[in-house]
């Protein structure tokens, strides 16, 4: 998505913007009322608002995942979308269960990729 908006084939909505959707790092402050997070945890993100090229982002906790110590800040950061996107498809679009048959065309791509060890993984 990054690719398509810095290419204008996918309109930025407000500009002037960073751009940047997906993103991970270490929290270094934290806003009031905040409980879930606090400086020094490591997170990762997958929406809005743009701003993740930035070295410094300003974001709704609500948006944040903690991210485990065996996951690398790039890797998070590739992935969340698509993460997201196979999370909507199997918990929201149809409920995957252990047994469910699962056909994925392009299954080499990213969504593809995620989408076939989440179904593996659920047997």
């Amino acid at each position: 998505m990054d690719t398509y908006q810095r290419s204008g084939l996918y309109p930025v909505a407000h500009l002037p913007s960073g751009l940047g959707s997906e993103g991970a790092g270490v929290v270094e402050a934290v806003g009031p009322g905040v409980t879930t997070f606090q400086p020094g945890d490591r997170i990762a993100y997958g929406t809005g608002p743009l701003g993740a090229y930035a070295e410094h982002h300003v974001l709704p906790a609500a948006h944040l995942v903690r991210l485990p110590d065996a996951i690398g800040f790039e890797q998070a950061a590739a992935i969340m979308l698509k993460g997201l996107t196979v999370q909507y498809l199997f918990r929201q679009t149809h409920v995957l269960q252990a047994g469910d048959t699962v056909l994925f065309h392009a299954a080499a791509g990213g969504v593809g990729l995620l989408a076939c060890q989440w179904a593996k993984a659920l047997g």
